[in-house]
């Protein structure tokens, strides 16, 4: 506990350097700050690719699909998906964390991935206004 605690010091002195270092504008380095403190709380500092790359090929695809259970419980897409068809699925998708305020997309960019929302909520932003939430 005390070696994940002296790393998060150390990974927010070494953030507060670099913005310090190449003068960030203040907005864009406090949400910086924001992001990263909200990725730790989320991850403990745990590096899960890390992880799961310690593992072997069948492993790793288990605990793959134990992670993403959720997604694949709650969406519609994945309820006849066999189990070899989710272990497939479970390996290349990838987790990632926003922090409140973060744009995922640009309206009219090209998009090469599919997202799925698993806890939170999403607004979508036309016009500078509110459209959706999700």
């Amino acid at each position: 506990m005390y070696a994940s605690r002296a790393r998060y010091h150390e990974m927010m002195n070494s953030i507060k350097e670099f913005i310090k270092i190449h003068d960030v504008p203040r907005e864009l380095g406090e949400r910086v700050m924001d992001y990263v403190t909200s990725s730790w709380a989320v991850t403990k500092g745990i590096d899960t690719t890390k992880v799961l790359n310690y593992c072997p090929k069948d492993m790793k695809a288990d605990l793959s699909v134990h992670l993403n259970r959720k997604v694949f419980n709650e969406h519609p897409a994945f309820r006849l998906a066999s189990d070899g068809c989710l272990r497939s699925l479970a390996i290349n998708f990838s987790t990632v964390h926003t922090a409140p305020g973060d744009l995922i997309f640009h309206q009219g960019e090209s998009l090469d991935q599919l997202c799925f929302v698993v806890s939170g909520s999403l607004e979508v932003i036309q016009d500078d206004e509110v459209v959706a939430i999700l």
